[in-house]
């Protein structure tokens, strides 16, 4: 974590634009197929999730993060504001759900792109495209570490995670039951934390 946090945001940046680099040429029938065979989707569908949408999300996700780092407060006569944005105290866990590739690839790297470290834990039906995800950003240049594939039932992930004093942050999309007991998970862990965790949820309904 401290080397990735201390690498520039530049620098951070360019291995997700290579990663959609990647995605758009090389690794595109493979993003696809993947898609397909975990998700049950047909060709048209795949190629808007895991090749179209996701290079989005990556290249979007810079522009997006250039602009938070670029945009400073007003300062007036004799005063300078500056705002400096830091990783969190911890590790961020992304969850991600059963029907979009893209999806499941934005909620890991948003946060690492910040310089935070990530669990991720795909959904079963995402298995086969979120390692094909992983194999790409390594080769794009993403150090071992940074991203953590974990295949592991949801319990048992929030057992280890949400307990954990260094949990900083989840991001997840799925359903409201679920993201409703993770809060409450949080919330009795919450004297544990050595910071508040954020949590970012999108559910269904």
């Amino acid at each position: 974590k401290p080397v990735w946090e201390a690498m520039s945001w530049e620098n951070r940046a360019n291995i997700f634009l290579r990663a959609a680099e990647l995605i758009a040429t090389k690794y595109r029938p493979y993003m696809n197929a993947t898609t397909m065979l975990g998700q049950s989707k047909n060709v048209f569908q795949a190629e808007i999730d895991s090749a179209c949408e996701i290079i989005d999300f990556l290249r979007f996700n810079v522009h997006f993060l250039s602009e938070i780092y670029r945009t400073q407060p007003v300062s007036s006569r004799g005063i300078h504001n500056r705002m400096e944005y830091r990783p969190l105290e911890g590790f961020v866990v992304a969850i991600t759900p059963f029907n979009f590739t893209a999806i499941g690839g934005n909620l890991p790297t948003s946060p690492a792109m910040c310089g935070n470290v990530v669990l991720w834990k795909p959904a079963n039906t995402q298995v086969f495209s979120a390692q094909m995800f992983m194999r790409i950003l390594l080769e794009a240049g993403l150090p071992e570490g940074v991203i953590n594939l974990v295949l592991v039932d949801g319990p048992t992930l929030g057992a280890e995670c949400f307990s954990h004093p260094d949990f900083a942050g989840v991001h997840f999309t799925g359903g409201t039951g679920t993201f409703n007991h993770i809060w409450k998970s949080i919330g009795e862990n919450i004297a544990k934390y050595r910071s508040y965790p954020r949590i970012v949820g999108e559910t269904g309904g």
